[in-house]
């Protein structure tokens, strides 16, 4: 398989450590370092002399059985984890090649006060990782949040999760795992987090699958920066892929009801024919959903397999003072533009901003201006008609309408307006 090496993806580590422990470093260029299975019959941990990155190659490597396949580090047995001071060290590094089906990585283990290593609710601390991949990943994992996190580590394990077994063969490689006091820092496009797919989080805030394909970060290609989030697909699409993203920004005040919310994303194919993909966003006002959640579909033009700009603007008819973003591959029966078997999407260098009606000059009220929706149809006088939107956000006829509240966006020289009305 292809080696490559991905500066940054969200997954989480955990370090363990022998002879090299005040380094805080274990590469496994030469041998496991103690590490073996922690527990149970689930998987096999082995050394493997030909895998891993540089001039010293040497992994860990992982078969797994069943779905509580791990590896991890104990104390006792001759093997001491003085030193790996959970205190100041708050972030684990790991780089990684995940070619199982596994989807999550748990963390485990004690701290010398034989407390297990939980999140606060005394949950387990699980991160995201892609699956099927061919490539090198290196991951952070930030533990400051987490209070069992202190004193000198007992013991420290790994579960690779999810799927199991995997196609006979396929393997997790674990190439270093290193203890760090900071990381590097998170970077964000208003409500876009790791817009580029370079920083530390990588894919660990996004959700939603599907069998037909996978999503990873890649290295293979990117527009700007080291990465792209990449799909391929391994068989026909059936329904949308949608990657819904768990980080919310709450905004300090509101946003009125026809603000814009504007989402720039560059994509490439590696087929000669369009695709169709949607953005949409979750918006809250005062922690409580609005009514709706505004989505834009546009369709590609480029047919040269080369990076393309998309534009979304997202009509709003709530106010809001917090926005998710979604964004989805389209599908539809019968589609030219559905994604088959062999298709590969790159997505990269995402950029967000919002527009207010109330905040910004070139918005205000037209003067002479009046919106008339009646008979299924809208119509404008005194200023131009540029668009209408559902509630949805999705943009529509003037004409042929359903009963229903509709944004109405109009214009007059450098005066825009965005009016609700009711048909």
């Amino acid at each position: 398989m292809k080696k490559q090496i991905l500066k940054i993806t969200g997954l989480a580590l955990l370090l363990g450590a022998s002879v090299q422990v005040n380094a805080q470093t274990t590469d496994f260029n030469t041998d496991l370092e103690n590490w073996s299975v922690s527990y149970g019959t689930d998987g096999t941990v082995t050394h493997d002399d030909t895998e891993g990155l540089g001039v010293d190659q040497g992994a860990l490597k992982l078969e797994r059985s069943g779905d509580n396949a791990n590896f991890g580090i104990k104390v006792g047995g001759g093997v001491t984890a003085t030193g790996i001071d959970a205190t100041t060290k708050k972030y684990i590094r790991i780089r990684y090649k995940n070619e199982t089906n596994g989807t999550k990585i748990r963390i485990g283990g004690k701290n010398d006060e034989d407390i297990a290593i939980k999140d606060n609710s005394n949950g387990n601390i699980e991160l995201t990782i892609g699956a099927n991949s061919d490539e090198y990943v290196t991951s952070y994992l930030d533990m400051s949040s987490y209070t069992s996190w202190k004193g000198d580590l007992l013991n420290f394990y790994m579960l690779v999760r999810q799927n199991a077994p995997d196609t006979a063969g396929d393997a997790f490689y674990l190439d270093e795992i290193e203890f760090l006091e900071t990381a590097p820092a998170e970077t964000y496009s208003e409500f876009i987090k790791n817009p580029s797919f370079d920083g530390p989080s990588g894919v660990a805030h996004f959700s939603g699958t599907q069998a037909f394909a996978n999503r990873t970060i890649t290295s293979t290609e990117s527009h700007d920066g080291d990465q792209s989030l990449r799909f391929v697909y391994t068989a026909d699409a059936t329904a949308p892929f949608w990657t819904f993203s768990n980080y919310e920004k709450v905004y300090g005040s509101k946003y009125s009801a026809g603000s814009t919310i504007q989402v720039k994303l560059w994509v490439k194919t590696n087929r000669a024919t369009p695709i169709s993909l949607s953005a949409r966003v979750k918006l809250t006002d005062g922690g409580v959903e609005t009514s709706t959640k505004p989505i834009t579909a546009l369709t590609t033009t480029n047919t040269a397999m080369e990076w393309e700009e998309l534009t979304f603007d997202i009509a709003t008819i709530d106010d809001f003072d917090g926005v998710t973003f979604w964004f989805a591959l389209n599908y539809s029966d019968g589609a030219a533009e559905n994604l088959l078997n062999g298709d590969v999407v790159y997505i990269d260098q995402m950029s967000a901003s919002i527009t207010s009606p109330t905040l910004s000059s070139s918005y205000s009220k037209i003067e002479g201006a009046s919106v008339k929706a009646e008979n299924g149809t809208i119509s404008v006088s005194g200023a131009n008609l540029d668009a209408v939107y559902s509630i949805t956000g999705q943009q529509v006829k003037s004409s042929d309408l359903a009963s229903g509240v509709y944004i109405v966006r109009i214009s007059k020289g450098n005066k825009q307006d965005a009016i609700k009305v009711v048909l």
